[in-house]
């Protein structure tokens, strides 16, 4: 019985660990990254900020005289340096969770070595 118990805390939970920490590095790491890349698009989608800069010289709502124009093409400029500004931020967001997934496992081992002594004693003066 004994015998049992200690195979099975060997072979399934021991390697089980290990090949989560490979994965986690290689194929789960590629996933992260494609994920991020995802939701760097739906950014882009959500905001519009590649439309709004494609129709940057086109007046709004029909208004084809010069007065219609110059509003619009002012109004178009505030409004892709805010949605620019958000994009940025979107970014900066997708690429902090896309770190955490990184330093997450490391961070763990980390504290969990710390926690039970391994790196001995710290003296304090």
């Amino acid at each position: 019985m004994l015998q049992k118990t200690m195979k099975f805390v060997v072979r399934d939970i021991l390697i089980d660990l290990i090949y989560w920490f490979f994965w986690w590095y290689t194929s789960g790491l590629k996933k992260a990254f494609l994920k991020m890349i995802d939701t760097i698009v739906q950014g882009n989608r959500e905001l519009g900020l590649s439309i709004w800069i494609k129709n940057i010289f086109r007046p709004m709502f029909g208004q084809y005289d010069w007065q219609g124009r110059i509003i619009s093409f002012f109004m178009r400029i505030f409004m892709i340096i805010i949605r620019f500004f958000i994009f940025i931020f979107w970014i900066i967001f997708a690429l902090i969770v896309f770190l955490f997934w990184i330093v997450i496992p490391l961070f763990i081992i980390f504290m969990i070595m710390y926690n039970t002594g391994l790196f001995g004693e710290v003296v304090v003066r």
